[in-house]
């Protein structure tokens, strides 16, 4: 039997009986309380959009652009051959991507990345959802097939184990996967901005596959879909630099972390202790800690649940480079000595990858991504300008003040007077 639900980004999602079965799992379940963007709904009212619906996108994406590769002559040979070698059909291959899909964000914490400050040291949400999946081995293998975990497990981690799943792998976390086309269309759209949209059919009608270098498929493009993929680029830039890197989304993600140091201990080294906490039970920790005084996070909780935050000063451009941050942390160190008494100050560095794609010519390493012009493989940096000219990574730092006491709030006229200041100091240091 197959079932559906109505998405607002893209229609009916469809799906089996079995999947019908991972998806009320309470594991899962628990990602409806889990929302994407963390306090960005304190900018934008709409954002209050959760991992759940996310997850249900990702697989509707994945499945429409392994279904469009599949229908092709050419590349839906390569990839049967590609597959037979590792004793997988096409069928079978699919509900692999799907539970992939469906999964990855499942060792989400609290509030999503704004609650990773407790994860340990090098690791990420990705090892937790490892874990958590781990944990269903038997339930998911009772419902697919024996070994199913462990082709999942390799689609999620960071480096794949065969060659011949680097497609699958690619097409829920590459260059162009279905993770990112669906967030930035959810958030886009649920942040209530034109930002994160992008021509996501034209790029799905023009995915192709060619050989990888070290055995199995890469994900490539023909010539026809560079207009698209840059427009999902550029897209990502903009939602970098009006949503996931606003200024007020910022002061509350450094409130974010600095409270869930609050929380360590919380989650055991097997991380399976994750799925007993949602941003429920975050928020009534916010509440009550807002109230405790003497608790030495009630700063944090009290600014995040009476919307009480700090101020911009000082802002570097989005492309500084490390001379830029050095500056920047001048600047900041000065107007410390002047008013840390009668003012808090707080530097934040926003900062992610615009892309990873490989420009011949650069020292930074890059990932080759191929675009398929007049059955030639040429690398994608090589065609598109726009993409070549791009930087690839985001980096702003931004200066903040409020008052020592919270409760106090400082007036326009003086955090204008401060603001002028940070431009004078600006110019003073080297």
């Amino acid at each position: 039997m197959v079932n559906k639900v109505r998405d607002s980004v893209h229609g009916f999602i469809y799906f089996t009986d079995i999947e019908k079965e991972v998806i009320n799992w309470p594991e899962f379940q628990r990602l409806r309380y889990i929302k994407q963007l963390a306090l960005t709904n304190y900018v934008y009212p709409g954002a209050v959009h959760t991992r759940f619906e996310h997850s249900l996108g990702v697989m509707e994406m994945s499945s429409r652009m392994f279904d469009r590769l599949c229908i092709k002559t050419r590349s839906g040979e390569m990839i049967e051959k590609s597959l037979k070698v590792i004793g997988l059909d096409k069928k079978t291959a699919r509900q692999v991507l799907r539970l992939a899909s469906l999964l990855h964000d499942v060792g989400h914490l609290p509030f999503s990345h704004g609650g990773e400050a407790i994860i340990p040291k090098g690791k990420k949400h990705e090892d937790i959802s490892i874990s958590i999946i781990e944990y269903l081995q038997e339930k998911l293998e009772k419902l697919y097939f024996k070994d199913i975990t462990n082709l999942v497990v390799q689609l999620i981690q960071k480096q794949v184990v065969l060659p011949e799943l680097k497609l699958l792998k690619d097409i829920i976390s590459g260059n162009i996967d279905a993770d990112r086309m669906d967030y930035l269309l959810r958030d886009s759209h649920h942040c209530g901005v034109d930002y994160g949209y992008f021509d996501h059919k034209r790029l799905i009608e023009s995915l192709s596959v060619i050989e990888g270098i070290n055995g199995g498929l890469d994900l490539a493009i023909k010539h026809d879909g560079i207009h698209a993929l840059e427009a999902l680029i550029l897209a990502r830039y903009y939602m970098f630099t009006q949503v996931y890197c606003h200024r007020t989304r910022r002061i509350y993600d450094n409130y974010l972390k600095g409270y869930m140091e609050s929380w360590k201990g919380k989650i055991s080294d097997n991380f399976i202790d994750v799925t007993k906490y949602d941003d429920v039970d975050l928020i009534a920790d916010f509440r009550r800690v807002a109230e405790e005084e003497s608790n030495p996070f009630h700063n944090f909780a009290y600014r995040i649940y009476n919307r009480k935050h700090h101020s911009m000063i000082y802002e570097t451009s989005e492309f500084t480079d490390a001379r830029d941050r050095r500056k920047s942390e001048g600047i900041y160190k000065q107007l410390s000595n002047i008013y840390s008494k009668d003012y808090n100050l707080l530097i934040d560095h926003g900062e992610g990858n615009i892309h990873k794609f490989l420009v011949d010519g650069e020292d930074e390493a890059g990932e080759e991504f191929y675009v398929i012009r007049n059955d030639r493989e040429c690398l994608l940096t090589e065609e598109s300008h726009i993409i070549k000219k791009m930087p690839k990574k985001f980096h702003v730092v931004r200066i903040y003040i409020d008052s020592n006491i919270i409760s106090e709030k400082i007036s326009k006229e003086a955090i204008d007077e401060l603001r002028i200041k940070a431009l004078e100091v600006e110019r003073e240091v080297r």
